[in-house]
């Protein structure tokens, strides 16, 4: 694949994000799985706070609801008695007591008395021309409450409630609203344990647009809000300590039960009061209104309110998250893609989760999943794409060099004209029937060089041995002998280019190379030139083709001996570290210039200089190198003009030494079928 078709489809993937995320259209999706989250990250409740449940036995006992604020002002006397810290009531005080205002009176004394009685007030919006209405509590309570506290939730577009806003208001001016703290804020600020950073000083909201005029030229209202955040919540419904409203009125609680505590009054009762559906409740058991500002409360003085990520820093983490899987989707076999592409989209809802769960931060990452879930699809997309480009445009060079040499006529290159699969599918069956073509006219070749050649070639030689001497006859036995080596030599380097790795066995390379030094011995006597040898005393055991790496390895020795000036030394050593062996092969010869070294192993290439031989044909080193990378491994060379040279041929190791070696028989036959070719 190009470089310009990984970033098509890092553009892809980074606009599906953005897309996605900017218009919040997986919002429910984000929900689901952080809802999993929230059941799996359960915590023990703070034991300093309190609820007084308004619940069945004290409907029973004390009458059913509505009920007379008497019970609420003894309810305060006894709480106050017992030093807590505040007393949060949600419960609605907005009517007055029908012909009692006495009554109204006296708790609105008891509160005033207390100093820590938090009460709620509700804004709501009508249905009808959304008109904000305040339901407070009557003026007498309100004036003598410790402060008043908003009551609202946040519900998401699947009825569930899962976070609040710290401050909302109502505009009536058209341009802002001055925010009015939530109902946690205000129990923690009287119990003064609001942490700093969630300061009561009420902001002034400012709206993003000014609002309409209605028909009568009035401005209309607006409930405003601002600083969402989300709850952790510490469990499931009934999480938090609980007491029966009546237990408290008979004093039926422990000594010290309530001292510096934050008790919170409500219904849990589940025909009274507002309940709701959270990620922790059920339908069957929704959650008490009461109960949700008891987790409120704790997450505010643990300072584990979770911020909600707007759009500018949710949508360039979604569309990082995305092109992720460009690391390593073009590295990586199909498999592997997949895996880790699997195991990366877990990885992202987990990390999702854990910033929320210890770092408090709820960043939706459902936009980049889906984008990660399409990475593997789009990028093979492009690389199918990509490859159908290439093939077309390998095809047609193909086609053109066969049609120039004659191989293809008119007529089938009319049947292939389409751009479709199947004139592709054509193209490559048309393709690989010359191929196989060539590839048997090339077997013929061989076999024409091989005996209809070299045959004659050495015939003529022989012949020409048993005529007198003359001043032809050197000149043309050099001539016959060059032709025969060159032939010899495209000869072998045909057959290490087409051998067959699969009918590889494995042998002894000691043994090997020990052969291959035996093979020099009379050149090395005649020039006088010491062999120095250094092999492991174990086998050591390679998979290989014997003939090809003998010969291999006798072309570097023979070039070594030719090379080396007479008297000199060549050395040999075999090294073995158990995953690889290193043969290296040491001469003294004149060397190679560095800027030749390059092209010493390319096709009838050589390292033309004033100490290089002139019979050579080019093919010697083409042939080790073809060998050597036949069998897996490598060959070098070091050398600098004047100071020899050292070939190091590198090939892995099949067997240990303590595995069961092949038996000697085996190794003669090999050896001995290897010179019935020669």
């Amino acid at each position: 694949m190009q470089i310009n078709d990984k970033f098509l489809v890092a553009i892809i993937l980074a606009v599906i994000a953005a897309i996605l995320a900017f218009s919040e259209a997986l919002t429910s999706v984000d929900h689901l799985y952080d809802d999993f989250g929230q059941q799996l990250s359960f915590s023990l409740a703070p034991d300093n706070i309190v609820i007084v449940a308004i619940d069945d036995p004290s409907l029973d006992a004390l009458g059913s609801w509505p009920w007379s604020k008497r019970f609420h002002t003894e309810l305060v006397q006894v709480l106050s008695k017992e030093h807590v810290k505040v007393i949060g009531f949600d419960v609605d005080f907005s009517t007055p007591e029908i012909d009692a205002s006495e009554i109204d009176k006296a708790f609105a004394d008891v509160n005033r008395r207390a100093g820590n009685v938090v009460l709620p007030m509700l804004l709501q919006v009508s249905n009808a021309g959304g008109v904000v209405n305040k339901n407070l509590p009557i003026a007498i309570l309100a004036a003598e409450a410790a402060d008043l506290g908003r009551v609202n939730v946040l519900l998401d577009d699947d009825n569930r409630v899962r976070g609040l806003s710290l401050w909302e208001g109502v505009s009536d001016n058209g341009v802002s609203a001055v925010g009015l703290p939530s109902f946690a804020q205000s129990v923690l600020h009287v119990a003064n344990l609001l942490p700093k950073k969630l300061n009561i000083t009420q902001p002034v909201i400012n709206l993003a647009e000014p609002l309409p005029v209605n028909e009568r030229g009035n401005l209309q209202q607006r409930l405003v809000s601002c600083s969402p955040r989300h709850v952790n919540f510490f469990g499931p419904p009934g999480h938090f300590k609980q007491i029966s409203y009546m237990d408290v009125l008979a004093g039926k609680y422990p000594p010290g039960f309530f001292k510096n505590k934050i008790v919170l009054v409500g219904a849990t009762a589940l025909n009274l009061g507002a309940f709701f559906s959270t990620p922790v409740s059920t339908t069957m058991q929704p959650m008490p209104s009461v109960e949700f500002h008891a987790n409120v409360i704790a997450n505010m003085q643990q300072s584990t309110m979770v911020q909600v990520a707007s759009n500018w820093i949710a949508v360039p983490f979604c569309v990082l998250l995305a092109i992720m899987p460009l690391l390593w989707l073009p590295k990586f076999t199909h498999w592997k893609s997949q895996l880790f592409t699997a195991i990366f989209f877990v990885a992202v809802i987990v990390s999702s989760l854990f910033l929320q769960h210890y770092f408090y931060v709820w960043l939706p990452v459902s936009a980049a999943l889906v984008a990660v879930l399409l990475s593997y699809p789009i990028w093979n997309w492009r690389m199918l794409v990509s490859a159908q480009k290439q093939l077309d445009k390998e095809l047609q060079r193909l086609r053109d060099e066969l049609t120039a040499l004659g191989l293809v006529s008119n007529e089938a290159l009319s049947r292939v004209d389409e751009n479709t699969l199947q004139s592709r599918i054509l193209k490559v069956k048309l393709t690989a029937e010359h191929l196989r073509d060539l590839h048997k006219s090339r077997n013929d070749t061989l076999a024409f060089i091989s005996h209809d050649i070299r045959a004659p070639l050495g015939a003529a030689m022989m012949m020409l041995d048993k005529f007198e001497p003359n001043k032809y006859s050197e000149r043309m036995n050099k001539m016959l002998t060059r032709a025969h080596s060159m032939a010899e030599g495209f000869l072998q380097a045909s057959r290490a280019e087409m051998i067959n790795v699969n009918r590889f066995h494995v042998l002894d390379i000691v043994s090997l190379v020990q052969q291959a030094v035996d093979d020099v011995y009379e050149l090395s006597v005649a020039k006088q030139v010491k062999v120095v040898t250094s092999f492991p005393d174990d086998c050591v055991w390679v998979k290989g083709d014997f003939g090809l790496l003998l010969r291999a390895i006798s072309n570097l020795l023979l070039n070594a001996t030719k090379y080396s000036p007479e008297q000199g030394v060549v050395y040999v050593t075999l090294e073995n570290d158990g995953q690889a062996i290193e043969l290296k092969v040491v001469d003294q010869g004149p060397g190679i210039p560095s800027k030749k070294i390059i092209k010493i192993f390319k096709r009838f290439s050589r390292a033309e200089g004033e100490h290089q031989a002139q019979e050579g044909s080019g093919l010697g080193l083409y042939f080790v190198n073809v060998t050597i990378k036949k069998h897996r491994g490598s060959v070098t060379v070091q050398s600098e003009e004047g100071s020899g040279a050292t070939f190091v041929i590198t090939l892995p190791v099949e067997r240990r030494k303590n595995d069961n070696p092949i038996d000697h028989d085996r190794r003669m036959k090999q050896l001995a079928s290897f010179y019935d070719t020669i």
